[in-house]
């Protein structure tokens, strides 16, 4: 499949997304939505996906939705369309979060609504040192609407993220990574090798294994302690039946 607006590469697992819009700095419309989504078809699909990354080719991660497009529907009255739009966003970054491989975001330059809501639905966060990120639609009568609401309260804690929302001020990168938006802050032209880095590191790990983790830390952070310890237990016995285990636990038990 020919993409528009987006660059991307596979490798022994290990799949990369460069946001690419010759013409703007990658507001995410229903294009761009669809790209993304063949993607993540491509990733769900394949048995050895163990990492997907996500970066921008230009200077800006992703200006959020496509305000343009948007506005088209306001003065048409296509509320249909609209709305449709709203759930296509937040079922992408759903799908996305769900994804049972380990997803990196390398954010530059702006990230700002739905941009930073795609990073938010990503497992980790690299910051370039040029990164702004923040959450703008409170300036425009909106709310964050994909996921924005949710996820940042369980990044940042409630109150932090009603101060930023209802501010709809922006972040850069080093209040970012004291907040917690963002994991790592490097020179933003060590965004690449910083994603690369990890994608080569992941594709070394267990292929049974990623999952697991993913998928105890999640339904943990979602319950009561006991009850994620549960999960945990349940997780860990079944990752050990695999044949994978018992051949690293014996090499490792050799040493």
């Amino acid at each position: 499949m020919g993409f528009e607006l987006i660059e991307t590469s596979v490798k022994n697992g290990q799949y990369h997304i460069d946001l690419a819009n010759p013409d703007k700095p990658n507001p995410i419309n229903d294009q761009l939505q669809a790209e993304i989504g063949a993607v993540l078809d491509d990733v769900e699909a394949d048995d050895e996906a163990k990492v997907l990354t996500v970066a921008s080719a230009g200077e800006h991660f992703a200006v959020g939705a496509d305000i343009a497009r948007m506005n088209e529907w306001f003065e048409s009255g296509e509320w249909d369309e609209l709305i449709g739009f709203f759930r296509a966003g937040q079922e992408l970054m759903s799908r996305i979060a769900d994804l049972e491989v380990v997803t990196i975001a390398g954010i530059n330059g702006y990230a700002l609504g739905g941009g930073l809501e795609l990073g938010l639905a990503c497992d980790i966060r690299i910051a370039g040192e040029s990164a702004t990120v923040g959450f703008p639609e409170v300036d425009l009568g909106m709310i964050p609407g994909w996921g924005g609401t949710q996820r940042l309260p369980r990044v940042v804690g409630e109150s932090t993220a009603k101060e930023l929302l209802v501010t709809g001020r922006h972040v850069d990168a080093g209040e970012a990574f004291e907040l917690g938006i963002v994991d790592r802050v490097v020179d933003d032209e060590e965004v690449g090798d910083e994603l690369a880095e990890y994608r080569e590191t992941l594709a070394q790990k267990p292929d049974h294994i990623l999952p697991y983790l993913l998928d105890a830390v999640e339904t943990g952070a979602e319950s009561p302690l006991e009850t994620g310890l549960s999960y945990e237990l349940v997780c860990n016995t079944f990752a050990s039946f695999d044949e994978e285990t018992s051949e690293r636990i014996a090499e490792f038990a050799d040493r």
